[in-house]
């Protein structure tokens, strides 16, 4: 806001009708507005004044009269596509590898899809909803419904909400829609009779585009895109664009920016955004290099000459840095004198304005730094007039609403004649039948004809008693020293100002606003950001803003006159405006934002974390009940029986505890608690997969109690010449046989042995492990044998041994997974020369969990995740390049492979826990998780990070991720080098509103990964790998 000296401040009053510019307006609403003086003890004085001034001059009202150099976009662009053929139209940053598309193959891309539309019964004047995501294909589907003299329908089908496709296609009144493969769920499950038409799935024909005669119906007067807005209430509004609007800008200086052949614009936008269309048609209708933004942001800045955003998107960008960058054009919010000098410093700069409604920008300045910042005037036969209370023209400096006219002013809302006659009314100042738009801004002419934005009619508030301007108390914050960016929001009653970036002196502000504002608009709360947080657009997400102020503080006392408060965020990722917006190109560049501190101090913080994890802390529970059975047998002086029996007792936990039944039976107890349970409790049910510590317990007290005993019994031996009672000299041999064997079990199983030596470990498991359970049974029998009193046979011995059935249990269980040994039929699909997909249809498995398969069956065994087969009964599993084995799986294809036990649950069971999981896995890691993937049971975000996914799993298995996850992180570590997973999983399950994390990957980074999410209170889920 601009501000007269002497302290002079211009109030303005709400007007008695709302006049907004996107939103709603009615013909008669307008504001009334009186000049006051602040007096020294801050009371509003009214000023009298005896004549009013003359208005401003007419002339600034219209901008030049200019013919646009082409009547249509669809003409602007087959020109330049016959002029420069071969000339690079579009860089699509979006493709695993850029790649560059000229101008004759874009035109021939657009034509065959638009000869096929006009097959399909596509007519001018219809209505196309394009359910797309940022790339190549979304610009063929564009020039393909605009040649076919129709009007497209942006909707970005990363992020649009259900509602708003179900509401766009039903106003479409047709059953053509376009999309991606990737997007067409997205259709199929709100009209599943629906047939969509793939973009990505129609041939190309570069001859079309060679052909004299192009398919171009579009007509001046015919739409050429609507763009829906999202009112405060209520459903949104389409607005409807036409040609003769578009054209206006793009094809007109300086709407279309100095684009010529050569110069690079970037697409860097949303789609749903009608800036993007300013991208799109300013560089393609003049004969540019469109450069379309992948995930990353920086990789794409990096080769623009033309960048068009939001001042918010370029405030994270130094020109110093990105010298590259010629010309800037901001819009869609206000700017700032900080921003505008910088980058006029170092290039063209270009401040806009203008609503949806008046096709993009209506006024455009081309700000020379160290000059006030201002809108500028009015662009090519567009008009600008700010009226008063009674619908007059105001004078120079007073403050109006301002009116738009002109050919920018698109047709009215789709199906809302009736808000559309409130909106769009006879522009009386012409007199031709044209319209005028109230556009809601509050604005002033200056002198040169140029005009101040003030701020917006919906941006009144009352703030004790006085009427405030919000976005002229942001001027004020912006100004301030430090200061790059500023907004402000009344909440509670109070003024609250936001600022960037963090760590400046909330006194300094405070002053600062004081010598510009009433005191009564001082902001009595300052909160400090690194960077705001951002919509979808790109825009200042004042709702965030407006959640954070409300969230409690450490501070709570009242503000005075002469104190503040200051709240610091420094990081703008946890103010993320939605957790739907979490598509792929929205979050890349966010994932790498700084994360919390972590929680505890050291040692705190790795005895927590690190030592007494659940796995260690259920090992250490087996120790010490056994320790207290050790307590009561010395209390109660047992005799050597009880020994064999606890032995016996750890044995048969030891084998249970890792039974394929037992296991499903504990997962489905734990995982059958309700989401709608405290998340405390779930998150601890979820460790039910750490039940190896249990296993692991078990074994090393059984090896512990079976060498106190052996020794215990040796002992005896050697001090009295004689065995004690119920053992034999043959019992302690095979004992101290069986000690040697448990303890090679132990000592192979050690976590560093077991690492180095995974083969030999499992050889050595398996052979020992039968062979202890063979020794068991020649000692049981041997101890029952010893022990039986006179005339006690050694059946009925057995009979009343504990251990003996102990025993028995423990046989059973090790021998029920061979029960189920079948060789079962395969159907192999080599996915690439890298990865091979098995299918198997022998039994149904529950999501989440996995089995065994094998060639050999006495000598190996392998286990895989299954992926449940969502249309037939059975399942399927891939195996990747990762050993010799899955290498000659690879390389010959199984018709046939033996299975055993039952498939398994594993660590993915216990997503079915949580209202919201991110799932992350590195190369093979992946596999595990495509059953989760395929059939959600929540909503699910993913990360990841391998080499060259298609060409290692296969183009069908990235199909079938981006087909159920959108916005799935893929990060090709081949391009992009290895990510900090830790921060992209921290940052994306705060912005997704994840309830916890799991990860599959080698053991190194799951445990990095874990560590990094649980120490900063995050939930977070890896495989064990017994450690």
């Amino acid at each position: 806001m601009a501000f007269p000296a002497s302290g002079d401040v211009i109030v303005s009053s709400r007007p008695s009708s709302s006049c907004s510019s996107s939103s709603s307006s009615s013909s008669s609403s307008s504001s009334s507005f009186s000049r006051h003086s602040i007096s020294s003890d801050g009371t509003a004085i009214t000023a009298a004044s005896s004549s009013s001034p003359p208005p401003a001059p007419s002339s600034f009202c219209f901008g030049p009269a200019i013919r646009p150099s082409f009547p249509t976009l669809t003409s602007a662009f087959y020109h330049q596509a016959s002029t420069w053929p071969s000339a690079v139209a579009v860089r699509d940053l979006t493709a695993t590898t850029p790649r560059n598309v000229t101008y004759r193959e874009l035109a021939g891309r657009a034509q065959a899809l638009a000869l096929r539309l006009r097959a399909l019964g596509v007519e001018p004047g219809q209505r196309i909803p394009l359910v797309v995501k940022r790339g190549l294909d979304m610009l063929t589907g564009i020039w393909a419904v605009l040649s076919c003299g129709a009007q497209y329908v942006p909707l970005d089908g990363g992020v649009v909400p259900d509602s708003t496709i179900r509401h766009v296609v039903h106003q479409a009144q047709g059953d053509i829609v376009l999309c991606l493969s990737s997007t067409q769920h997205r259709l199929k499950a709100l009209f599943p009779d629906l047939v969509p038409v793939l973009i990505d799935q129609c041939p190309v024909s570069i001859e079309a585009a060679e052909d004299d005669e192009m398919l171009d119906l579009a007509t001046p007067e015919a739409g050429c895109y609507v763009i829906y807005t999202s009112g405060t209430t209520g459903k949104p509004k389409g607005v409807d664009v036409t040609h003769k609007n578009v054209a206006n800008l793009v094809c007109l200086s300086p709407g279309g920016l100095g684009v010529h052949p050569g110069i690079c614009v970037g697409q860097v936008l949303n789609i749903s955004f009608d800036m993007a269309a300013w991208e799109i048609f300013a560089c393609l209708c003049n004969g540019g290099t469109l450069v379309v933004r992948g995930s990353a942001w920086e990789p794409t800045i990096r080769q623009l000459d033309v960048l068009i955003c939001t001042p918010t998107i370029l405030s994270k960008y130094s020109p110093e840095e990105y010298s590259n960058i010629k010309v800037v054009a901001t819009a869609g919010e206000p700017t700032c004198q900080e921003l505008a000098d910088r980058w006029a410093s170092h290039g063209t700069y270009w401040n806009c304005c203008g609503p949806t409604e008046t096709t993009i920008v209506n006024t455009m300045s081309r700000h020379v730094a160290g000059t006030p910042v201002s809108i500028g005037r009015p662009t090519p036969n567009n008009s600008v007039y700010i009226l008063d209370e009674a619908g007059e023209p105001v004078s120079l400096g007073e403050a109006g609403v301002m009116w738009a006219g002109g050919h920018g002013i698109s047709r009215g809302y789709v199906g809302l004649e009736e808000k559309t006659g409130q909106s769009y009314v006879p522009d009386i100042f012409l007199g031709d039948g044209n319209r005028m738009y109230c556009t809601g801004d509050l604005g002033c002419w200056r002198p040169d004809g140029s005009i101040d934005i003030l701020g917006r009619c919906d941006d009144q508030v009352k703030v004790k008693g006085f009427r405030v301007e919000l976005d002229g108390v942001a001027t004020s914050l912006a100004d301030a020293p430090g200061v790059s960016r500023a907004a402000a929001l009344l909440i509670d009653g109070d003024v609250h100002g936001f600022v960037v970036p963090s760590g400046q002196d909330p006194q300094v502000i405070i002053q600062h606003a004081r010598k510009l504002q009433p005191y009564y608009a001082v902001p009595a709360r300052i909160h400090q950001f690194d960077a705001f947080p951002t919509t979808a657009n790109g825009k200042i997400d004042k709702k965030a803003l407006r959640e954070v102020a409300i969230a409690p503080v450490r501070d709570q006392t009242p503000e005075t006159p002469e104190s503040c408060c200051v709240t610091v965020f420094d990081d703008k990722a946890s103010l993320a405006s939605s957790s739907d917006s979490t598509r792929a190109d929205l979050l890349q560049d966010t994932l790498s934002d700084p994360m919390d501190s972590k929680r505890l101090p050291q040692p705190l913080r790795g005895l927590r974390h690190r030592v007494l994890i659940v796995y260690r802390r259920l090992f250490s529970l087996v120790w010490i009940l056994n320790l207290i059975a050790l307590g009561l047998l010395l209390f109660f002086s047992p005799k050597l029986e009880w020994l064999a029996i606890l032995t016996a007792a750890n044995l048969v936990t030891a084998v249970l505890v890792r039974q394929d039944m037992v296991i499903n039976l504990l997962y489905s107890i734990l995982c059958s608690v309700p989401v709608s349970a405290p998340l405390w409790l779930r998150s601890r049910c979820a460790s039910i997969y750490h039940l190896g510590g249990v296993h692991s317990g078990a074994g090393v007290c059984a090896t512990a109690w079976l060498l106190a005993s052996t020794a215990r019994s040796t002992v005896i031996y050697g001090l009295s010449g004689r065995p004690a009672v119920g053992d034999s000299l043959a019992s302690l041999v095979v004992s101290w046989l069986l000690c040697l064997f448990l303890c090679g079990i132990v000592g192979c199983a050690w976590p560093s042995f077991r690492k180095s030596h995974h083969d030999s470990f499992e050889r050595a498991h398996r052979f020992l492990g039968w062979s202890s359970l063979a020794l068991f049974w020649a000692r049981t029998v041997l101890a029952a044998r010893d022990g039986a009193g006179p005339g006690t046979n050694l059946g009925t011995a057995l009979l009343y041994s504990p251990a003996f059935w102990m025993l028995a249990v423990a046989t059973i269980s090790v021998a029920s997974s061979w029960f189920w040994l079948r060789r079962v039929r395969v159907d192999a699909v080599p996915l690439s020369d890298h990865a091979i997909q098995l299918s198997f249809d022998y039994t149904v498995p529950v999501n989440g969990s996995f089995t065994r398969i094998s060639r050999r069956p006495l000598l190996e065994w392998h286990s895989f995740a299954t992926i449940p087969e969502p249309q037939r009964p059975g399942y399927s599993l891939v195996v990747s390049n990762a050993g010799d084995w899955t290498k000659a799986c690879i390389r010959n294809p199984p018709s046939h492979l033996w299975v055993r036990g039952l498939p398994t649950c594993g660590v993915m069971r216990i997503a079915t826990l949580f209202n919201r999981v991110v799932v992350v896995a590195t190369g093979s890691g992946i596999g595990p998780l495509m059953g989760h993937i395929a059939q959600p049971s929540c909503p699910t975000q993913l990360i990841w990070s391998t080499p060259s996914p298609e060409k290692t799993f296969g183009k069908s298995m990235v199909d079938t991720i981006r087909r159920s996850i959108p916005d799935a992180i893929i990060h090709d570590t081949r391009i992009k080098g290895r990510p900090d997973l830790v921060t992209m999983a921290f940052n994306l399950a705060r912005d997704f509103k994840a309830e916890a994390v799991i990860i599959i990957s080698n053991e190194k980074i799951t445990k990095k990964v874990v560590y990094g999410l649980e120490t900063r209170g995050i939930h977070a889920y890896g495989a064990i790998f017994d450690s």
